[in-house]
């Protein structure tokens, strides 16, 4: 078949050797937009609509080079502002943000694109450093992982705070932390995250409302926590490190389980866990980093080879991930215990970054200079 980059929209059926629910995976590119070198997508709704950026290196000076948050409807891309979009929600609007240096500082700026418009999502007190800032909910709610300006530490994430319905509140935990993430966000406008706090106390996950925020019990002596994800029934699924070992933690009913794997941990994607409590990553076997399945509170073996991680999980139960096959990347498909490749235009090593409950996978090829993105659509 032969492959035409330049093409806006290439449509390919290929047949597998799987049963009949897996006979054909449907593929589409996600072009960038015009005079942008590389595609990269990061979100997926339902309807479909994704969200990531075009990318355009420098060819001199300092990066970014040129970096645009981009919507694709269908395989249209539409340019919302400068920056990387990284969420996406029911009704289409984006969250995006980008990092620029100025007085020789790291600076990061946040923007979402909602009700047709550009909004800044800059928390007003922020300071120097990198932000922690991933998901939108269906009510426009951003999590926010941020330094502020009027605090000692230089370049940490010592606050943790949330838009909601436009304005910006740090959240009430206390203490504040020395290191504070705060990305996972459901559509209901639940928010999670973790803080390891400044007086050296015990770190701890949380989960927040409209009304409050509520410390969630720790899963065992020491460590940190890193929330990747929380569900609409607002179970949290994290990865806690203590030491040189991760373990996969989730959180229902505001218990804790430790999920199998001496050494673990969860995938970090809107989509590692679904609503029946199923949660992905990876787990250390005889040294290999494998994808990993927790259902029911068990390790389910996927088939993958090589090295592997499971990105993705949605609420029928599906799988998506990479594992590696003749020493390369490729993205799978799990259903029901069969694994399938998912199909890339000569075979490219890619990678799989959402999943919707339709069964529409988005991804990308590996190298962000020349990278290409991709919508598979399973039957």
């Amino acid at each position: 078949m032969g492959w035409s980059p330049p093409a806006l929209t290439v449509l390919a059926t290929l047949a597998l050797t799987a049963p009949p629910a897996h006979a054909a995976v449907a593929f589409e590119e996600l072009p960038p937009p015009p005079h942008v070198a590389a595609a990269v997508v990061s979100a997926l709704n339902e309807a479909g609509q994704a969200a990531g950026s075009g990318w355009t290196p420098p060819t001199s000076g300092p990066l970014p080079g040129r970096l645009e948050a981009v919507r694709w409807d269908g395989t249209t891309p539409a340019i919302l502002g400068t920056g990387h979009g990284s969420g996406i929600n029911e009704r289409g609007d984006v969250v995006f943000s980008f990092v620029t240096k100025e007085g020789g500082a790291q600076v990061h700026y946040a923007r979402a694109w909602e009700n047709g418009r550009v909004v800044d999502r800059t928390p007003p007190q922020r300071g120097t450093g990198r932000m922690t800032i991933r998901d939108i909910s269906d009510a426009g709610v951003i999590p926010v992982g941020y330094n502020n300006v009027n605090d000692p530490e230089f370049y940490d994430n010592d606050r943790a705070g949330a838009w909601r319905q436009g304005a910006f509140a740090d959240l009430p935990l206390s203490p504040q932390g020395a290191r504070s993430y705060h990305q996972a966000a459901n559509h209901r406008g639940s928010t999670a995250g973790s803080l390891a706090p400044k007086d050296g106390a015990a770190a701890f996950a949380f989960r927040c409302s409209a009304t409050g925020c509520a410390r969630l019990p720790v899963a065992g002596d020491g460590g940190s926590y890193s929330v990747a994800a929380i569900n609409e029934s607002d179970s949290v699924a994290a990865t806690w490190s203590v030491g040189s070992t991760s373990r996969a933690v989730v959180w229902t009913a505001d218990r804790p389980a430790v999920l199998p794997g001496d050494v673990a941990g969860v995938a970090d994607n809107a989509r590692a866990i679904n609503e029946d409590g199923d949660v992905v990553g990876w787990h250390l076997d005889e040294g290999v980093r494998e994808a990993a399945l927790w259902r029911d509170g068990a390790l389910v073996d996927l088939g993958t080879s090589g090295e592997s991680e499971a990105v993705a999980v949605n609420d029928r139960g599906e799988v998506v991930g990479w594992h590696t096959v003749d020493g390369q990347p490729r993205p799978f498909h799990w259903r029901a215990g069969v694994l399938i490749g998912l199909p890339t235009p000569d075979d490219l090593p890619a990678k799989p970054a959402a999943l919707n409950n339709a069964g529409v996978v988005v991804g990308n090829t590996l190298y962000r200079d020349t990278s290409r993105a991709f919508r598979w659509t399973l039957p």
